[in-house]
């Protein structure tokens, strides 16, 4: 039996054991199948697989492809988009997460085997300097790496990221909520995102950006703050916000 892990992707019962009996021939025994994202994001954070196959038209809230960015963001794993469509937009979305490839149903054993191979392979032959080089360009550009400086009236304080709590938008203003103080700024969430680190802040509804460290408890509906704020979580935000966290379940 071979060692690598699949897991796969697919609300439609019947494909998703389809692929499954193929790999299984194949000599593949580590198979995983979810078919939401839920269940898709617990799986990848208990087991990391070493392959995904992921269905592009997955009922919910989000599609493949959105759940294809919130794996990238837990782990580096090729994910192979299986899809019957072939429309140029959602090939042009699905292109801007790099996947290793696609799968157009009706597939046979043939093309499973080929992509699979080729992907594994690919996979256990990527040169280890490829993470450095990834490593180096997520590095940050700025000088000072523990802190953000606001401009507040004539002057631009120092405010180390620990001491945000949390930024609310309000039209086109921002509120950024701090130890110290609050800060209302002309600011777009956009913009906050961008000047905030990711591995540190996440946007987790419209109007609101948490600093994940002062997070007490959570649930499907709402965050509560070490502060006692409570922020609730958006649903297209809630798989993305998951993913961040290092949690435990039943299951």
């Amino acid at each position: 039996m071979k060692e690598e892990r699949i897991l796969i992707v697919e609300d439609d019962v019947n494909i998703a054991e389809n692929i499954e009996e193929i790999l299984e021939l194949l000599g593949y025994g580590n198979i995983d199948i979810a078919n939401s994202a839920n269940q898709a994001v617990k799986i990848i954070k208990r087991y990391k697989p070493d392959l995904v196959f992921m269905d592009i038209k997955l009922k919910g809230d989000k599609d493949g492809i959105e759940l294809g960015e919130i794996v990238h963001q837990m782990v580096d794993v090729p994910i192979v988009f299986v899809t019957s469509y072939s429309d140029p937009t959602i090939i042009e979305r699905a292109k801007r997460i790099n996947p290793a490839g696609f799968i157009v149903k009706p597939f046979n054993t043939n093309d499973i085997h080929a992509i699979v191979e080729i992907v594994l392979y690919n996979k256990r032959m990527k040169p280890a300097s490829e993470s450095v080089v990834s490593k180096a360009a997520d590095e940050s550009p700025y000088l000072v790496t523990d802190a953000v400086f606001i401009k507040s009236y004539n002057a631009f304080e120092r405010v180390p990221y620990d001491n945000i709590y949390y930024v609310e938008a309000n039209g086109n203003m921002v509120t950024i909520f701090t130890k110290a103080k609050n800060y209302t700024i002309r600011k777009s969430m956009k913009d906050m995102e961008d000047k905030l680190p990711p591995s540190m802040f996440l946007r987790v509804q419209k109007s609101f950006i948490v600093q994940l460290n002062q997070i007490e408890s959570f649930n499907t509906r709402d965050i509560t703050l070490k502060t006692g704020d409570v922020v609730q979580v958006g649903r297209q935000y809630y798989n993305s916000f998951l993913a961040k966290l290092n949690t435990i379940t039943e299951s």
